[in-house]
Order: C-alpha cells, then sequence, then structure tokens
C-alpha cells in the first residue's frame, strides 16, 4: 500500500538538553518479561517474497519466538519522498503473528534513503577537514543536524502510527547500534559543544580557570572560541567535553525519536548499544524502556561480555534484551573470526538468561547474499541452509524453555559489586594517565574476571548505584569518585562496615579530569588517615614486593607507595629503590566498623585472587567454593531460589554445594562436590 503524504510547513522545537536521572528509580512504565525470548535479526526486505515463508517454517523449526526486523528498510518503506510503503512489512508481520513469532521492529534513521541524502546533503556527518561522509554505509548522518533529525522522527511517527499496537509487537529498537566513536565538526555540533560548556561551566572565565588554560597561553575571551579538539596532542579537557557533548547530542536523538513512538504505542522502547563507555548508559537507559545491548565475543573475551551483562543489567531496573550476537562468527566483506570451539555459542546465547536478560537475539537470520556483511555468519547461509551450529542453537531453544519459570521468577542479586563509570572511561579516552592502563574494559574485566575465579560474583556499577545492599565494593581504576554524592556515601556505608577495596588510579582525578592540587587524592587520605608519598609508573619490573605471607608477587604498571601508617600491609616494596624498599603499595586500615583495603598496584591474577578472598571474609560477603574458573550467579524470587552454575572458560571446572540442588532443565539431583564439562551449564534450584 502507498500512502501519499503531505509534508507540513511545520518546526520542530528540539531541546539538546539531557535530563539526566541519576536517582534510582523503578521503570515507571512498569514493563516485566513473564516469558524468555530467542530469536534473529531477519532482512525479508533482502529476499524474494515466495522465500519468505519457508524462513518462518524453519524458524519455528528451530525454535525461535522473536525476530527483529526494519531497521535498516527505510528506502524500501518510503521508497520516495512522502509516499510510504509499508503493506510488504505489515504482510510479514502477520505471516510471523500467525506463526506465534513476535516482532521487534527498528527505526531506520541509522540508513536513510539516497533521496534523502540528495536533499538533504548537509546531514552527513562533517568529517575533521570539512569533507562530508559519503552515502553508502550506516550511522553516516549527524544526529544534532535539524534537517536528519526532522525527518527520522517523521518515518518513525509514520511506522508507530502504523504498527504501534500490532497484535504481535514485542517492541521497538531506535536506530542501531548509536554512540560517539565518529565525531562530527559541522556546525550544529560546534553549537551543542558550546552550549554543553555553557550548560557545564556557566562563563568562558570558569572554563579558563577550571582547565588551568594559562598553560601554553590557551585562555579564550569566549566560550565560541573554543574548537573542536584536532587529533593528536589536544588540551584533553576540550577532548573529554567534545566526547561527552557528542554522546549527548546521539542521547537526545534517541530520546526524541522514543517521545514520538510513545505517542501512539505501549510497547517497550530501546535502543541497541555497544560495549563503550564512553556513553553515559544511565542517561540513555534513563528515558526508555528496555536496555539493548549487543556483542561479539570469543573465548578470550568471554569475561567481558559477563562484565557488561552485569553492567546493563544493574542500575537500568528495566528489562534486558541481548539483541544481537553471532550465530557462528562475525565478519563483514570477509571472516572476521574462526571457528568457535564445541558448545560455546549454545554457552553464548543462554548466558544473557543466566544474567537476567530476557531476550537473545542472533544476528543474523540468514546471511546476506549481496552487500556490506557477505561473509557474516548466521543461522542460515543465503542460500537457505543451516549452518553447523544449528543444534546448538535448538538446544538453546529447548533449554529455554525448561528453565523459563525458573528464570523469569527469580532475579540476579549479589552482596558485592564493582565500579565502572563513563566518566572514568571518558577520562582515560582524553588522557593517557597510564599506559598500563587501557581505555576499553581490558582491566576491569580482568579484575572482574579474577573474582568470578576466586567465587566472587560482584554486580558492575557506576559511583550512582545504591550501596546499602552491598557488603563488599571494588573500585579499581576509579579515576574519579567525585559523582553522585559518593564520598558521603562511601564513608557512611564504610563507617556502618562496609569492605572497600580501592585502587589502584583511583579518586585521583576530579569530575572534569583535572588534580586536585592539595592532595594526591580525592578524599581518600581523609577517609583513612592513609599518607602516599609517592605515585611512580614501573612498566620495565624495577620493582621486587612481597605480600603479608611472605610470599614474592608480581606487580606491574603503576605504585603507590604508602607511609607506615595502615593497620597491615598487604603487599611491601621489597627492591627498587632505596626511597620506598620496605613502604607498602597496599594496606589495609579500619575505618568505624569498616575497612578499606587500598591498593596501590596492579598484582599478578594470583595475589588478587588472594586479596578478593581475602575481602570477601573480611565482608562475610557471598564467596562459592569453585576451581576451574566457574561462574556461579546467584538467584532469588519468592518460589524459586539458587544458584546457575556455568563452565565459561573453556575446561571443566568443579564447585562444592551446600546442600541439595535440582538441575531445572534436566531433573537431576546434584549434591556435595559437582563437576561442570566446558561451555556447560547447570541451574539448579534449592531444594
Amino acid at each position: 500500500m502507498i500512502i501519499k503524504h503531505r509534508r507540513c510547513l511545520c518546526f520542530f522545537s528540539i531541546d539538546f538538553k539531557v535530563r539526566v536521572y541519576y536517582n534510582i528509580q523503578k521503570n515507571k512504565r512498569g514493563f516485566f518479561m513473564e516469558k524468555l525470548f530467542l530469536g534473529a535479526d531477519y532482512y525479508p526486505e533482502d529476499w524474494d517474497f515466495c522465500e519468505i515463508d519457508e524462513d518462518i517454517r524453519k524458524m519455528k523449526e528451530t525454535g525461535l519466538n522473536v525476530v527483529r526486523i526494519a531497521e535498516f528498510a527505510w528506502s524500501r518503506m518510503e521508497p520516495k519522498d512522502g509516499e510510504y510503503n509499508f503493506g510488504w512489512l505489515r504482510e510479514v508481520m502477520d505471516k510471523l503473528n500467525a506463526a506465534g513469532i513476535k516482532v521487534i521492529l527498528g527505526t531506520p534513521s541509522a540508513t536513510p534513503p539516497k533521496w534523502l541524502y540528495n536533499k538533504y546533503p548537509e546531514m552527513a556527518i562533517q568529517v575533521m577537514g570539512g569533507n562530508r561522509e559519503m552515502h553508502g554505509g550506516r550511522r553516516h548522518c549527524c544526529s544534532s543536524n535539524p534537517d536528519y533529525i526532522r525527518e527520522s522522527l517523521r518515518i518513525a511517527e509514520a511506522m508507530a502510527k502504523e504498527f504501534g499496537e500490532y497484535e504481535n509487537l514485542m517492541g521497538w529498537q531506535i536506530d542501531n547500534e548509536i554512540y560517539p566513536f565518529k565525531h562530527c565538526y559541522c556546525r550544529h555540533c560546534m553549537d551543542n559543544f558550546h552550549k554543553h560548556l555553557k550548560e557545564k561551566y556557566g562563563s568562558v572565565e570558569n572554563v579558563n580557570k577550571s582547565w588551568n588554560l594559562t598553560l601554553f597561553s590557551q585562555e579564550y575571551g569566549s566560550i565560541e572560541d573554543i574548537p573542536a579538539p584536532i587529533a593528536g596532542w589536544h588540551n584533553p579537557h576540550i577532548k573529554m567535553e567534545w566526547q561527552i557533548a557528542q554522546g549527548i547530542n546521539h542521547m537526545n536523538f534517541v530520546h526524541m525519536q522514543a517521545e514520538v513512538l510513545r505517542k501512539y504505542t505501549s510497547k517497550p522502547i530501546g535502543t541497541d548499544t555497544m560495549p563503550f563507555n564512553s556513553f553515559d548508559y544511565r542517561q540513555l537507559n534513563g528515558k526508555l524502556d528496555v536496555a539493548q545491548f549487543n556483542h561479539y565475543n570469543t573465548p578470550a573475551t568471554f569475561t567481558s561480555l559477563i562484565f557488561w551483562l552485569d553492567y546493563m543489567r544493574g542500575f537500568s531496573k528495566i528489562p534486558l534484551w541481548n539483541t544481537e550476537t553471532q550465530a557462528t562468527w562475525n565478519g563483514a566483506t570477509s571472516q572476521g573470526m574462526g571457528i568457535l570451539p564445541e558448545n560455546f555459542i549454545y554457552m553464548n546465547s543462554f548466558l544473557p538468561f543466566m544474567e537476567g536478560g530476557s531476550a537473545n537475539l542472533y544476528w543474523l537470520w540468514r546471511t546476506h547474499w549481496a552487500g556490506h556483511e557477505l561473509q557474516h555468519g548466521a543461522l542460515l547461509d543465503s542460500d537457505g541452509r543451516y549452518t553447523h551450529t544449528h543444534n546448538e542453537i535448538v538446544k538453546v531453544a529447548e533449554d529455554r524453555g525448561k528453565a523459563e519459570d525458573f528464570l523469569t521468577g527469580t532475579k540476579v542479586v549479589s552482596d558485592s559489586a564493582i565500579m565502572f563509570q563513563s566518566t572514568n572511561w571518558n577520562i582515560r579516552l582524553s588522557q593517557t594517565i597510564n599506559d598500563a592502563v587501557t581505555e576499553n574494559d581490558a582491566n576491569y574485566t580482568f579484575y572482574f574476571g579474577c573474582a568470578l575465579k576466586n567465587g566472587v560474583h560482584p554486580d558492575v556499577i557506576d559511583a550512582y548505584e545504591e550501596l546499602d545492599k552491598y557488603k563488599l565494593i571494588f573500585s579499581p581504576f576509579a579515576f574519579t569518585l567525585d559523582e553522585g554524592n559518593f564520598e558521603e556515601r562511601i564513608t557512611k556505608w564504610v563507617n556502618d562496615g562496609g569492605v572497600w577495596v580501592v585502587g589502584p588510579l583511583s579518586d585521583i582525578r576530579t569530575k572534569i579530569g583535572t588534580k586536585y592540587k592539595n592532595a594526591p587524592y580525592g578524599f581518600l587520605e581523609k577517609l583513612t588517615g592513609i599518607y602516599q608519598l609517592y605515585m611512580m609508573p614501573d612498566d620495565n619490573g624495577t620493582f621486587t614486593t612481597v605480600n603479608n605471607e611472605g610470599e614474592t608477587v608480581k606487580c606491574s604498571g603503576t605504585y603507590e607507595i604508602f607511609e607506615d601508617n595502615g593497620e597491615k600491609k598487604l603487599i611491601t616494596v621489597t627492591e627498587g629503590h632505596s626511597a620506598v624498599k620496605g613502604k607498602a603499595c597496599a594496606l589495609e586500615v579500619s575505618v568505624g566498623k569498616g575497612k578499606v583495603i587500598v591498593l596501590g598496584t596492579i598484582p599478578e591474577e594470583k595475589e588478587i585472587g588472594r586479596i578478593i578472598k581475602y575481602a570477601a571474609e573480611l565482608a562475610g560477603a557471598d564467596r562459592y567454593d569453585v576451581s576451574g574458573g566457574l561462574l556461579v550467579t546467584k538467584r532469588e524470587g519468592k518460589e524459586h531460589n539458587g544458584i546457575i552454575v556455568a563452565s565459561t572458560y573453556g575446561a571443566e571446572g568443579e564447585i562444592k554445594l551446600e546442600g541439595k540442588m535440582k538441575d531445572v532443565v534436566t531433573g537431576k539431583i546434584y549434591e556435595d562436590n559437582v563437576k561442570v564439562d566446558a561451555y556447560k551449564a547447570l541451574i539448579l534450584e534449592k531444594i
């Protein structure tokens, strides 16, 4: 059906200011998933219509109950300016509905059609130097361009009017993988950057003072004088604020689409995100109904997946949908990874359910037969034949059904947490600080993985999260803790009996990325009574250290050296420089009823594990007796309680159970010491 659209001569009022929902709040729209969904991303516009019935038959045969469609189909839905063609999409949705398959609809703003690009060429991203990105990819348009915004809202509104309450509509995905990795330097982005600085700093005098711009004669006469950062050695504070401002542009773009959709739909709305913490996910998801996450992990990065699922689920307080992962391998015009170990796809697929998610979708259902991603793996190859992991995916579908009551009737709980903040990610992007620390999540997931391997499964939180539900908190590489009134809250929490393991390289920056002038830390010395003598890099193995049990331990990267005023030295420097010989680089201090362990270096995995076990014992926090790197996730509900034990490291592991437990998938009873094979999981309910 083609509908002629008469364009309204009106102007959209665009408010670029983000309202930041930092208070912990329940999801106001009240979405709760009573089912678990397994599905795939489907592009029926790629195929002749005669093939769609067979695709749907195979979806049912595989056990899928949801697909995501239309995210890149703008030109198919609006082949000409103002002429909508939704008939094909309605027919596909009807066929899926008849098969009992739900639909997540994607708004297509990531791929505007060429006729729109021709009409508004300035909506394309302007790269450094003034050139514009060309049509032919995706996410190549500027999220702050008024024409692009207006047209994206228009197509979203047309879709919402047409499908907003469709019978099998499960929810909405806005755009696709929108995050500030492509920077735009157009006049609209510059205007928004300067507006952001005015709202944050108030005046150019405050900017000059806050950033120490007398250095290098960098004072500005007006905020409008402040340039976008150039590549290379530019002012780190400009770099940081520019990155934040670009993210705000994208968040506003998403939130404006959400507001339009809500006029016509009661279904949950989200946007699929990638693991890049330069984007403030609390701000982003604060105005959405479902957290959506895309990932393509391998055995070497599997800890990162667990980390991100915990992070996305934790503070958002809304359902979590894993909207993309590989069914075989990822790739584009060449394959991006090799064959993964047997049962890895099973574990990769089931893990979102184990970690509190309610949906897992594969990218993609059927490999494209032409275009950008010819070599990306799928459930079906382009010829319509199943790929080699089909049996693993069928088992995921079967086990999902068997475990559904337990998984939907319980939630993930933990009395430990590890901190991970977008502000710290942006500080690290704009200033290296220490070459031993990467700008991605590698150091955090290394620390997190050490906790998992030693039987502690922490939540992943930011500085605004409630603390009272935790007994043990880890804050590694938390460059700034100058957010969310954290100093006051952590001080009370420790005094009330909490155990805080803080460092290395924590509390050393303000929230705008500057150093403190009167102390090396913001408040850590005041809280603990310790005194830092030196902060020293060591990337060449200069220092030798021993722990408080007399064992030599390998540490690296950085050393915060303390005066001997802690309650207990946990790691001491024995060789390396006379100024630090015999001094502590990790110590323990009592604060009120609680404890603070200040970790001033990066110990080897074995030593971090020792400290984690010791801290968990001090705190009385949950810790499971495991070997082989088993992941243990605690689940609690009104009618069900238990744990999920999974081998995520490609090796057999063992856990010592307390009491009898029943596997909800097989019905088998377990007790005492239980072995778990590589990439297998036991979903155990207390008897």
